[in-house]
């Protein structure tokens, strides 16, 4: 055999070996992962949707998404791909997404971790609210979210940023905390 043809025979075989050694070590440590995140896990949800109703049987907030885990130790819940869609009759819904969410034992905070998107749908003659941040703590009861990251709220004719972010959907009072600035367009 000629010394190039061997040559490539060898590099082949090597590039196979190295092939098959990281799909195993990839798969170990994904079982591992998996292993991890179930214990201590009393259960757990994948592609859920939970609706919660008030005391007049009205849906009150739903929350879906990818896994919900509820943990042996406290009982709090943790989630992936968390929405959150606030109901608020008669006014407008808000819709609220993050990367991964945290839902505490008795439900009366929640935190929204990561990229958080805050929407409220445009209704009754209102504009539609987008608002961009991050790490936000939502408590459902009473309706009040607040965060101390960078937020960008936009809306059809006014953009504003600042550093911190409060929201309190009953009172309908959205404020940026410290250096806010903005830019409004009239129409």
């Amino acid at each position: 055999m000629k010394l190039p043809s061997l040559f490539l025979i060898l590099l082949l075989t090597l590039v196979a070996a190295v092939g098959f050694w990281l799909a195993r070590d990839a798969d170990e440590r994904r079982r591992v992962l998996e292993d991890a995140a179930t214990e201590g896990t009393d259960f757990f949800l994948e592609q859920y949707a939970a609706i919660h109703m008030d005391s007049q049987g009205e849906p009150r907030y739903q929350l879906r998404g990818q896994r919900m885990e509820q943990r042996e130790m406290d009982g709090a819940r943790w989630l992936e791909t968390p929405v959150l869609v606030l109901h608020q009759p008669p006014g407008p819904t808000w819709t609220l997404r993050s990367e991964q969410g945290w839902i505490s034992p008795i439900g009366d905070e929640v935190r929204l971790l990561g990229e958080v998107h805050i929407h409220r749908a445009a209704e009754g003659g209102r504009d539609p609210i987008t608002i961009t941040t991050r790490d936000t703590t939502l408590w459902p009861d009473p309706r009040q979210a607040v965060t101390d990251a960078p937020a960008r709220l936009q809306t059809t004719y006014q953009e504003a940023e600042g550093l911190g972010l409060f929201l309190d959907l009953e009172r309908e009072i959205l404020e940026l905390k410290r250096e806010a600035r903005g830019v409004y367009v009239p129409h």
